[in-house]
Protein backbone atom coordinates (compact mmCIF):
# COMPACT_ATOMS: atom_id res chain seq x y z
CA UNK A 1 0.00 0.00 0.00
CA UNK A 2 1.51 3.07 -0.76
CA UNK A 3 2.23 5.41 2.42
CA UNK A 4 1.43 8.89 0.68
CA UNK A 5 -2.07 10.03 1.94
CA UNK A 6 -2.51 12.01 -1.57
CA UNK A 7 -2.21 8.71 -2.99
CA UNK A 8 -4.74 6.66 -0.66
CA UNK A 9 -7.27 8.89 -1.11
CA UNK A 10 -6.77 9.23 -4.92
CA UNK A 11 -6.77 5.22 -4.56
CA UNK A 12 -10.16 5.32 -2.44
CA UNK A 13 -11.65 7.55 -5.23
CA UNK A 14 -10.73 5.44 -7.92
CA UNK A 15 -12.60 2.05 -6.01
CA UNK A 16 -15.98 4.01 -6.09
CA UNK A 17 -15.67 4.64 -9.73
CA UNK A 18 -14.41 1.05 -10.32
CA UNK A 19 -17.84 0.22 -8.36
CA UNK A 20 -19.90 2.41 -11.12
CA UNK A 21 -20.01 5.36 -7.80
CA UNK A 22 -18.92 8.50 -10.14
CA UNK A 23 -20.43 10.79 -7.90
CA UNK A 24 -18.55 9.79 -4.78
CA UNK A 25 -15.27 9.63 -6.65
CA UNK A 26 -16.18 13.10 -7.63
CA UNK A 27 -16.40 14.19 -4.28
CA UNK A 28 -13.68 12.50 -3.34
CA UNK A 29 -11.59 14.31 -5.96
CA UNK A 30 -13.11 17.28 -5.16
CA UNK A 31 -11.97 17.17 -1.53
CA UNK A 32 -8.58 15.75 -2.24
CA UNK A 33 -7.97 19.34 -4.66
CA UNK A 34 -9.46 21.36 -2.51
CA UNK A 35 -7.35 20.03 0.52
CA UNK A 36 -3.87 20.27 -2.26
CA UNK A 37 -5.13 23.50 -2.67
CA UNK A 38 -5.94 24.31 1.16
CA UNK A 39 -2.45 22.65 2.15
CA UNK A 40 -0.48 24.99 -0.75
CA UNK A 41 0.63 21.37 -1.90
CA UNK A 42 2.44 22.20 -5.07
CA UNK A 43 3.78 19.14 -5.67
CA UNK A 44 3.39 18.78 -9.62
CA UNK A 45 2.89 15.12 -9.36
CA UNK A 46 0.03 14.96 -6.40
CA UNK A 47 -1.85 17.47 -9.45
CA UNK A 48 -1.11 15.58 -12.26
CA UNK A 49 -2.38 12.53 -10.84
CA UNK A 50 -5.23 13.95 -9.03
CA UNK A 51 -6.44 16.00 -12.12
CA UNK A 52 -5.65 12.78 -14.12
CA UNK A 53 -8.58 10.70 -11.91
CA UNK A 54 -11.09 13.08 -11.42
CA UNK A 55 -11.01 13.57 -15.55
CA UNK A 56 -11.74 9.73 -15.57
CA UNK A 57 -14.82 10.47 -12.93
CA UNK A 58 -16.44 13.28 -15.21
CA UNK A 59 -19.44 12.46 -17.40
CA UNK A 60 -19.04 15.35 -19.32
CA UNK A 61 -16.32 15.22 -21.92
CA UNK A 62 -15.47 18.99 -21.89
CA UNK A 63 -15.12 18.24 -18.25
CA UNK A 64 -13.33 15.57 -18.72
CA UNK A 65 -11.10 17.22 -21.25
CA UNK A 66 -10.83 20.12 -19.08
CA UNK A 67 -9.38 17.62 -15.96
CA UNK A 68 -7.18 16.43 -18.81
CA UNK A 69 -5.64 19.60 -19.90
CA UNK A 70 -4.72 20.71 -15.93
CA UNK A 71 -2.60 16.94 -15.88
CA UNK A 72 -0.47 17.73 -18.52
CA UNK A 73 0.00 20.74 -17.63
CA UNK A 74 0.93 19.65 -14.21
CA UNK A 75 3.01 17.00 -15.60
CA UNK A 76 4.64 19.48 -17.97
CA UNK A 77 5.08 21.80 -14.46
CA UNK A 78 6.62 18.50 -12.83
CA UNK A 79 9.35 17.37 -15.84
CA UNK A 80 10.48 21.29 -15.72
CA UNK A 81 11.50 21.10 -12.36
CA UNK A 82 12.92 17.41 -12.65
CA UNK A 83 14.54 15.94 -9.43
CA UNK A 84 10.76 13.65 -9.10
CA UNK A 85 11.65 10.60 -6.82
CA UNK A 86 9.46 7.25 -7.82
CA UNK A 87 8.18 6.69 -11.71
CA UNK A 88 8.95 9.54 -13.59
CA UNK A 89 6.50 11.46 -15.07
CA UNK A 90 7.13 10.22 -18.34
CA UNK A 91 5.40 7.20 -17.91
CA UNK A 92 2.30 9.74 -17.79
CA UNK A 93 2.40 11.08 -20.74
CA UNK A 94 1.47 8.28 -23.49
CA UNK A 95 -1.90 7.72 -20.92
CA UNK A 96 -2.54 12.03 -20.56
CA UNK A 97 -2.38 11.87 -24.23
CA UNK A 98 -4.81 9.41 -24.71
CA UNK A 99 -7.31 10.89 -22.56
CA UNK A 100 -7.19 13.63 -24.25
CA UNK A 101 -7.40 12.03 -27.65
CA UNK A 102 -10.49 10.03 -26.69
CA UNK A 103 -11.63 13.44 -25.02
CA UNK A 104 -11.75 15.24 -28.10
CA UNK A 105 -12.76 12.65 -30.48
CA UNK A 106 -16.53 12.73 -28.14
CA UNK A 107 -16.38 16.27 -28.42
CA UNK A 108 -16.07 16.45 -32.15
CA UNK A 109 -12.50 17.61 -32.63
CA UNK A 110 -11.17 14.95 -34.81
CA UNK A 111 -8.08 17.08 -35.80
CA UNK A 112 -6.82 17.88 -31.81
CA UNK A 113 -7.77 14.11 -31.38
CA UNK A 114 -5.61 12.82 -34.04
CA UNK A 115 -2.71 15.52 -32.66
CA UNK A 116 -2.71 13.84 -29.30
CA UNK A 117 -3.44 10.20 -30.52
CA UNK A 118 -0.08 10.67 -32.17
CA UNK A 119 1.63 12.55 -29.16
CA UNK A 120 -0.08 9.32 -27.10
CA UNK A 121 1.92 6.96 -30.08
CA UNK A 122 4.78 9.04 -29.95
CA UNK A 123 5.43 8.90 -25.47
CA UNK A 124 4.16 5.26 -25.93
CA UNK A 125 7.76 4.25 -27.60
CA UNK A 126 9.53 5.48 -24.26
CA UNK A 127 7.24 4.19 -22.23
CA UNK A 128 8.68 0.47 -20.37
CA UNK A 129 7.52 -2.43 -21.24
CA UNK A 130 5.47 -3.63 -18.38
CA UNK A 131 1.43 -4.60 -18.14
CA UNK A 132 0.10 -0.79 -18.67
CA UNK A 133 2.43 -0.22 -21.91
CA UNK A 134 0.48 -3.06 -23.31
CA UNK A 135 -3.17 -1.46 -22.19
CA UNK A 136 -2.15 1.36 -23.41
CA UNK A 137 -1.40 0.63 -26.47
CA UNK A 138 -4.31 -1.75 -26.85
CA UNK A 139 -6.25 1.22 -25.80
CA UNK A 140 -4.18 3.76 -28.25
CA UNK A 141 -5.27 1.16 -31.18
CA UNK A 142 -8.89 1.22 -29.98
CA UNK A 143 -8.95 5.15 -30.04
CA UNK A 144 -7.34 5.16 -33.59
CA UNK A 145 -10.33 2.67 -34.75
CA UNK A 146 -12.82 4.89 -33.22
CA UNK A 147 -11.23 7.78 -35.05
CA UNK A 148 -11.27 6.70 -38.63
CA UNK A 149 -14.45 4.43 -38.23
CA UNK A 150 -16.52 6.67 -35.80
CA UNK A 151 -19.49 4.05 -34.15
CA UNK A 152 -22.96 4.81 -34.91
CA UNK A 153 -24.42 2.59 -32.89
CA UNK A 154 -22.43 2.11 -30.22
CA UNK A 155 -24.27 0.95 -26.83
CA UNK A 156 -23.14 3.15 -23.74
CA UNK A 157 -21.57 1.08 -20.87
CA UNK A 158 -24.61 1.07 -17.75
CA UNK A 159 -22.18 2.24 -15.57
CA UNK A 160 -21.06 5.02 -17.41
CA UNK A 161 -17.16 3.93 -17.42
CA UNK A 162 -17.06 2.52 -21.60
CA UNK A 163 -14.17 5.64 -21.66
CA UNK A 164 -12.82 5.83 -18.39
CA UNK A 165 -8.83 5.66 -17.88
CA UNK A 166 -8.42 3.75 -14.45
CA UNK A 167 -4.56 3.48 -13.99
CA UNK A 168 -5.55 1.32 -10.90
CA UNK A 169 -2.37 -1.15 -11.35
CA UNK A 170 0.14 2.21 -11.54
CA UNK A 171 2.26 1.54 -7.79
CA UNK A 172 3.81 5.14 -7.86
CA UNK A 173 4.96 7.29 -4.87
CA UNK A 174 3.95 10.85 -7.37
CA UNK A 175 1.49 12.13 -7.65
CA UNK A 176 -13.52 18.65 -7.34
CA UNK A 177 -15.78 21.02 -7.44
CA UNK A 178 -13.63 23.50 -7.35
CA UNK A 179 -11.65 24.29 -10.69
CA UNK A 180 -8.49 25.30 -10.93
CA UNK A 181 -7.33 28.46 -12.85
CA UNK A 182 -6.58 27.23 -16.65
Amino acid sequence: MNDDPVMRRAFEGQRLLLQGDRDGAREVYAELWADLDAAGDDDPMHRVWVAHVTADAQSDPAEQVHWDLVALKAADDAAERGGIDGVSVRTFYPSLHLNLGEGFRRLGDVRRAREHLAEAERHLRGHPADDERDGIAAAVEGLRDRIEHPPEDRMPDPHGLDDADLDLGLDVDLDLRSRPVD
